[in-house]
């Protein structure tokens, strides 16, 4: 191959090329984006629209509806959901993961406009991109220093005037979540008397402040060369100028605003809350863009708000910045973790290359191929826009001993030609030559693997990109460097002497001290390892030769019963690991109809039995519209896996002793969208009685089943309500309008929005409010004083009766239709697949038979997301092995002696559930069957069949080449070619052991993998020696007759590669 002779001879166009790829790998590392999961954000797109004022119902039928009979339209809608709350619409778009997601958003943006005309009182859509980066990166909170007091609604004005225009100049930052305190809000105080005195309503107010209160453009005036812009100006710039509009002028005179109302600074209702460790106060949630880099954003925001806070200290505000939850921390650790386990694990290989090789010089030269490599990968990745993550790291950590592999390969090929008299640069160049095919096919089983992974959609999917990715382009980039760089480093460096060390076993005499210590140790290793060379070659002999039919029949059962005692003990399968974020909270769901400082009293015992907790580190009360939260955070040293889970278990058993609570769940806030130990069944049907009655049925059966944590439900019914009913013979008699009564009690208790106000960067609402009219019980709404037309004052009850009944807090869809969600929390020993089967086969099942026309129950979340990603892995994992196996047929030209590697897989396989099995039975170690940990048998298949491509190959080539009988051949095949597969098995075990096996944050991710893949490869290692022969020699007794010898042209390039 003219390409290996010249990288060999041209050695500076070689240097130069591969300091230039790691030059390019350098920068495009820095490039990467750095977060905590893969990038590939989920496709959705939320849609929010408030409505101040109105219930769950008028939600639903006023704004939800009509806006979601138009997405209906948008293209390439996988779901639609949506919940409709007192005041707010909110939908959520979730779109397939290969849309065009701007696309999408300019779709559904144009719909939007096409809307039919929604109410006045609505407010303006807010439409967002939501994806994996959907929840806040960093939540601070806003605390006194000593000697100032907490004042929410003050902070509440620095975050809207201040703090976050500050922040939203730190690249990065998208959007925010700002719960606590009161906002800003222009308030208009109205005299109720005064208008029926002048014979006016409170919607003659709302109507002129709406539209008199603005800007009209005019267009351009053209005069000769000069172009005027023209806009009519009639906008309030101050508070009291919205005083000066008038209400009215005739003959009687000219109404002004002012007569009847008067205009101030004031505070909307309270929406929200936060208490931070115990005290009222503000906090921001920052929400990164899609595809930023974590750590880089975070740093911007401390630095902003050092900044700020020393700002306030100079205006005397006396406020502090408090860190409650930052993502880069954990990604930081886990990041350090996977990079520790990355040098350990190429130091292991180092060491096993070492103690194979007993020469530095050549330990050298291979090892030279990691950070060649691994940092060549980064290129691809920067190329394809990955992000660099837990995954993709521990993807090139798994990596580390496999790169090696191919070196290995030219390695031993080189000092078997320099045995043969030639010089360095040209067993370099042969050695290399004869072996670049058998290396290219090995490499391709390792890579192909992969390619059906590309039918695995969702977040799984995501992770399994960068897994392939890391794994398969640094496996093409170890070929190149085996074919080019190893090569030249070969030609240059080795020596005669060395050659005689490896394989001879004679005493290295040059080189210092230091070099002579290792060759030694090599010596001592190496007679150890023949001793366990000369066992597995016995074990070989005993099934190779005529007449020993049973005695290969019984090697062959040792797999075969391995594999099925390992499948009988198999865990079931689990989505994806929680992580270990430090982050705890209990979800709170008051008893319906808590106000919001009834909530703040009954998160009060929680609250401090939170900070009782020698572990804990700050407590946090969020409440705002969907969400009731008492979170906490807890001191590094005891934030890790086992002290989170300690710590949830402790809040589950008090949860149960605080009253006022619906349900009162502790829960680890996964770092997937999609938890592995919950799973969501979805009620879907029109009345809204008939979904509630099903809901707590099935809701009872599931919470008896075992493994079951707890059962909540998005469905709150129950919550008071007034309805203010009209009486229209009575509201003839005094001349009042049904639209009047609905106003003026808008008016009495929240406000009626009738515009907007410019606040300097703010924009602040403009509400229209009864003055001096205070109503905060069921009785003074009753005695709500209302004027006719003739002047005279009649109370609401007059007019209207206000009965007191209960109705639903939130209205949710699922794709048009009500619905109703549980979701099913479960222990951690709980495999989700098994409770998944479970509750459709003993609940689910059954109850469809039954159910209401036009209803029906659904499995969603986890448990759905679940079933698709296993059914497309068992897929992708059928088309690997047929791959693979086409491959070795057009690498060997039969179809035979494929079937003969391709069955070493199944004792990957063992080995891999096995090591599980073992795993587990470990005290205090959970390592479930996760997707991520399933990706392990895929890799296992590309990986387990190089070493008996390499003892098939040796044996053909005996047989062709020197002539040996079918049974010599197999043995001394195994006796040749166990040293190669050692080593490389070696370097690639060890290289993977500490992710196996070092715990830390983000271990979880990946810890289960390799365990599978360490277990699957030793395993396979171990077995491959004796039963591969005991299968050529079956392969002859079915046949009858000696098989076919000849190999392919690329067959015989691979009788002297030591191949994985």
């Amino acid at each position: 191959m003219n390409l290996i002779e010249t990288a060999v001879r041209w050695r500076h166009g070689t240097f130069v090329l591969f300091c230039l790829l790691a030059l390019f790998g350098v920068l495009s590392l820095f490039r990467l984006p750095l977060e905590l999961q893969p990038g590939g954000d989920r496709p959705e797109i939320t849609i929010t629209t408030p409505y101040p004022g109105a219930g769950p119902t008028e939600v639903e039928d006023l704004i939800t509806r009509p806006i979601e009979e138009r997405m209906e339209e948008v293209q390439g809608v996988q779901e639609i959901t949506s919940s409709s709350r007192s005041g707010t619409s909110a939908i959520t778009l979730e779109f397939n993961w290969d849309a065009d997601i701007n696309a999408s958003l300019v779709d559904v943006l144009n719909k939007l406009q096409q809307v039919e005309a929604l109410p006045e009182e609505a407010g303006e859509s807010d439409v967002e991109l939501v994806g994996g980066s959907s929840s806040p990166m960093i939540w601070v909170a806003l605390a006194p220093k000593e000697g100032f007091k907490s004042d929410p609604d003050h902070y509440r004005d620095l975050v809207d005037d201040i703090i976050v225009p500050r922040l939203r100049r730190v690249q990065g930052v998208g959007q925010f979540l700002i719960p606590g305190g009161r906002e800003r809000e222009v308030e208009v105080l109205v005299d109720p008397k005064a208008l029926s005195d002048r014979n006016l309503s409170i919607n003659n107010v709302t109507q002129v402040l709406r539209e008199n209160n603005r800007d009209i453009r005019g267009g351009p005036l053209v005069l000769g060369r000069r172009e005027y812009r023209v806009r009519t100006v009639s906008r309030s710039q101050k508070v009291d100028q919205l005083e000066g509009f008038i209400l009215r002028r005739d003959q009687s005179g000219t109404v002004y605003v002012r007569d009847v109302a008067k205009a101030q600074m004031g505070r909307k209702t309270q929406t929200s809350a936060l208490l931070f460790n115990g005290n009222p106060s503000v906090a921001i949630g920052i929400i990164r863009r899609v595809g930023a880099n974590v750590p880089e954003v975070s740093k911007g925001v401390r630095a902003a708000l050092t900044e700020l806070e020393a700002q306030f200290d100079r205006e005397g505000e006396g406020i502090r910045f408090v860190y409650n939850y930052d993502e880069s921390s954990y990604i930081d650790q886990s990041v350090q973790l996977v990079q520790g386990n990355l040098v350990s694990g190429a130091l292991l290989a180092t060491i096993v290359l070492v103690l194979f090789l007993g020469s530095m010089r050549t330990v050298a030269v291979v090892a030279l191929t990691i950070p060649t490599t691994l940092v060549s990968v980064f290129i691809v990745m920067a190329f394809l826009g990955r992000s660099l993550n837990i995954i993709s790291l521990a993807g090139l950590a798994f990596a580390v001993g496999m790169v090696v592999d191919n070196a290995i390969v030219v390695i031993e090929n080189v000092f078997t030609h320099m045995q043969r008299g030639k010089s360095a640069m040209r067993a370099a160049i042969e050695g290399t030559q004869e072996v670049w095919a058998a290396m290219l096919g090995s490499t391709l089983t390792n890579v192909v693997v992969f390619i059906p992974l590309v039918m695995v959609q969702g977040e799984a999917g995501q992770l399994f990109a960068d897994i392939a990715i890391a794994l398969s382009v640094s496996s093409l980039f170890s070929l190149f460097a085996a074919i080019t760089l190893v090569p030249m480093l070969s030609g240059l460096f080795l020596k005669q002497s060395e050659a005689e060390q490896m394989f001879l076993g004679g005493e290295y005499r040059g080189g210092n001290w230091f070099e002579r210590t290792v060759a030694r140790s090599s010596a001592i290793f190496r007679l150890f390892q023949g001793k366990l060379e000369n066992f597995l070659a016995m074990t070989a002999r005993w099934s190779i030769g005529p007449g020993r039919f049973m005695q290969r029949l019984v090697v062959l059962s040792i797999p075969v019963t391995l594999l099925f005692v390992s499948i009988l003990l198999l865990p079931p399968a689990d989505y994806l690991p929680e992580g270990n974020r430090n982050l705890v909270m209990w979800l709170a769901e008051p008893l319906p109809g808590t106000s919001i400082p009834e909530s703040i009293k009954l998160s009060e015992p929680p609250r401090d039995f939170l900070r009782a907790q020698p572990e804990i580190q700050n407590v946090m009360f969020v409440e705002r519209p969907g969400r009731r939260a008492i979170a906490a955070t807890l001191k590094p040293e005891f934030a890790t896996g086992k002290g989170l889970s300690d710590m949830v278990d402790r809040m589950r058993a008090q949860s149960s002793n605080f009253p006022g609570y619906r349900f009162l769940i502790p829960n680890r806030i996964s770092i997937f969208q999609d938890p592995g130990k919950e799973f969501e069944i979805q009620i879907v049907g029109t009345d809204l009685d008939q979904l509630s009655q099903l809901e707590q049925d099935i809701a009872q059966q599931l919470r008896e089943l075992p493994g079951v944590r707890n059962v909540r439900s998005d469905f709150v019914t129950g919550a008071s309500e007034l309805q203010v009913i009209p009486n229209r013979e009575r509201l003839a008699e005094v001349g009042i309008s049904e639209a009047e009564v609905g106003a003026m009690v808008e008016a009495a208790l929240g406000g009626r929005f009738a515009s907007d106000f410019i606040d300097g960067k703010e924009e602040l609402d403009v509400t229209v409010q009864l003055q001096n009219v205070f109503v905060e019980t069921p009785e003074q709404l009753r005695q709500l004083s209302l004027y006719g037309s003739r002047g005279q004052q009649v109370q609401l009850a007059d007019v209207a009766e206000v009965r007191e009944t209960t109705g639903p807090d939130v209205v949710n869809h699922v794709d048009l239709e009500r619905s109703i969600t549980l979701t099913t929390s479960l222990e951690a020993n709980a495999p989700l697949g098994a409770m998944v089967e479970q509750a459709e086969n003993q609940i689910l099942a059954p109850r469809r038979a039954n159910l209401p026309p036009g209803y029906r129950l659904e499995l969603s979340g986890s448990a759905d997301r679940l079933a698709q990603t296993l059914t497309q892995l068992a897929s992708a994992f059928a088309f690997s092995l047929l791959i693979t196996y086409l491959l070795l047929v057009a690498l060997y030209r039969s179809f035979v002696y494929p079937f003969v590697i391709m069955a070493t897989v199944p004792m990957g396989m063992s080995g891999a559930l096995l090591s599980l099995v073992i795993a587990n039975r470990v005290p205090g170690m959970i390592v479930p069957l996760d997707m991520i940990t399933a990706l392990g048998f895929i890799i296992l298949t590309g990986v387990v069949v190089n070493n008996a491509i390499l003892l098939v190959d040796r044996a053909l080539q005996l047989q062709q080449d020197e002539g040996q009988g079918y049974d010599e051949s197999l043995f001394n095949a195994t006796r040749d070619r166990l040293r190669p597969i050692f080593m490389s098995a070696g370097t690639s075990v060890l290289g993977m052991l500490p992710l196996a096996v070092v715990p830390g944050q983000g271990a979880e991710l990946y810890q289960g993998l390799g365990i599978a893949l360490t277990g699957g490869l030793a395993f396979s290692t171990i077995l491959t020696p004796t039963v591969v022969p005991a299968l050529m020699g079956l392969l002859r007794d079915f046949s009858g007759k000696k098989p076919p010898t000849k190999p392919s042209q690329t067959g015989e390039a691979a009788r002297e590669a030591a191949i994985r």
